[in-house]
């Protein structure tokens, strides 16, 4: 069944709107069919497409990707942050600007407005204006960094 699920997920991610809405929810994402709009070549999370919620009267504008885990295991071994998956909610009356990046973890509240390009790590407040383009170092990837990331996604292990 998971394998199904990937596969359904993987073409909704290439199917044209209101096609792509119905491959997403046979693939667990949770929205319903009349309610929302996703536009062209959007790229769903194909590992844990159910970690997705999207509410009624939500646009996701093309070239949108949610991400929903995060597992450098598949690719680097012994990589000091650990996996994890984390569920992604888009409220009520959002709008999604094209080519927005989506991160794991994050709840976009009711009525906001997320401008076209921009990358939402954080959870929104509602009616919010989000935009963000500019490239920020947060840090150096210090052992205590790697143990404090870890351990605040420790609970979304899988």
């Amino acid at each position: 069944m998971k394998i199904l699920r990937r596969i359904l997920c993987i073409l909704g991610n290439y199917l044209p709107p209101k096609l792509n809405c119905l491959f997403y929810k046979l693939a667990g994402v949770n929205l319903k069919l009349s309610k929302v709009w996703i536009g062209n070549n959007c790229y769903f999370d194909t590992q844990f497409p159910e970690n997705i919620i999207i509410k009624d009267n939500v646009c996701i504008s093309f070239g949108t990707t949610i991400l929903c885990h995060f597992d450098p295991s598949e690719s680097i071994k012994n990589h000091p942050i650990k996996k994890y998956k984390k569920k992604v909610i888009l409220e009520e009356g959002v709008f999604i600007g094209p080519k927005t990046l989506i991160m794991p973890g994050v709840v976009i509240k009711k009525n906001t407005f997320v401008q076209p390009g921009s990358i939402v790590s954080k959870s929104t407040d509602e009616n919010s204006f989000v935009y963000n383009s500019a490239f920020k170092k947060r840090g150096t990837l210090t052992k205590e960094l790697i143990s404090r990331i870890n351990n605040q996604n420790k609970k979304f292990n899988f």
